[in-house]
C-alpha cells in the first residue's frame, strides 16, 4: 500500500501532492473550528488592566475539550503507529498490516482521523523509509482522505439506516473492509497513470491481495473499537440513537 519513490511520475507525485495537501488543509480548518471559541478580549485581559482601553473584539482561544481531544490524536497515533508495526502473512510472501484509518476516524472523528493518518504516514516516510517522500502525497491521499475520511461516511450511512447495534457492527465492518479496497484501487489508479504497470494487470493483482487484508481491518478494528470502549474512551466518531 505504500508506494515507494520510483512507481509515480512527476505530474501524478505532484497533482496527488496538491489534492492531499488541499483536503489536509480543509481537515486542519474544521478541527481548529471545532477545538477553539472565540471569547472577548477583556475576557482575557490580566489583572490591573483598564477596561475602558480594552477592545471588546474577540479572539481565537482553545476550548474546554481541546486539550483531551489533542491528547486523544496522540494516543490513537501512537497506538495504530504501534499496530502497523505488525505485519500478517497472506500468501506467495506477501504480508499486510493494519491501515487503522476508520479507527482513528471513530475515535477522533473523521477529520481529526485524516491529520492523525497523514502525521503517521509522514513519520514512516521520513524516518523509517516506508513509502517514498515523492510518493507521499498520494499515500496521504490514498489512507487518510479515501481510506480515512471518504470511508468513514460509508459507516456513517449504514448506521444511520439501521439505527442499532447490528447497524454499527455493519458500519465499522464495510467501512474498514473498503478502507483498504478503496486505498488501494486509487493507488493502483495511480500507478497505472505514471505508465509503471498497467492498470489490468496491477488492479487484480492490488485488489485480490487487499481484500484479504480488508477482512483483518475490519476484524482488528471491531475488536479495537470495543475495548477502546470498555475503557471507557469516548469515540467522537460514533453516531448513537437520539
Amino acid at each position: 500500500m505504500h508506494i515507494p519513490d520510483g512507481f509515480l511520475d512527476q505530474k501524478v507525485s505532484a497533482g496527488t501532492a496538491f489534492m492531499a495537501a488541499a483536503v489536509l488543509g480543509y481537515c486542519f480548518a474544521k478541527v481548529r473550528q471545532a477545538l477553539t471559541s472565540l471569547v472577548p478580549e477583556s475576557v482575557l485581559a490580566g489583572a490591573g488592566q483598564m477596561a475602558a482601553n480594552i477592545s471588546e473584539s474577540s479572539k481565537k482561544t482553545l476550548s474546554t475539550f481541546a486539550e483531551s481531544h489533542i491528547m486523544k490524536m496522540g494516543a490513537i497515533a501512537s497506538l495504530i503507529f504501534a499496530a502497523q508495526m505488525f505485519n500478517f502473512p497472506i500468501n506467495n510472501g506477501t504480508s499486510g498490516h493494519m491501515l487503522g484509518g476508520i479507527l482513528a476516524a471513530l475515535a477522533v472523528g473523521p477529520f481529526s482521523g485524516a491529520l492523525v493518518i497523514a502525521a503517521i504516514l509522514s513519520v514512516q516516510s521520513i524516518f523509517f523509509a516506508d513509502g517514498g517522500l515523492m510518493a507521499l502525497g498520494a499515500n496521504i491521499l490514498n489512507m487518510a482522505v479515501v481510506g480515512t475520511v471518504i470511508c468513514y461516511y460509508i459507516y456513517f450511512i449504514v448506521n444511520r439506516t439501521f439505527k442499532n447495534k447490528f447497524g454499527y457492527y455493519i458500519g465499522v465492518f464495510f467501512a474498514s473492509f473498503f478502507s483498504v479496497i478503496l486505498a488501494s484501487v486509487a493507488c493502483a489508479f495511480e500507478v497505472a497513470f505514471s505508465g509503471t504497470m498497467e492498470f489490468s494487470k496491477i488492479l487484480p493483482a492490488m485488489a485480490s491481495v487487499h481484500a484479504v487484508i480488508g477482512i483483518a481491518e475490519a476484524l482488528i478494528t471491531i475488536m479495537a473499537v470495543e475495548i477502546l470502549i470498555n475503557i471507557k474512551f469516548e469515540l467522537e466518531g460514533i453516531i448513537k440513537d437520539e
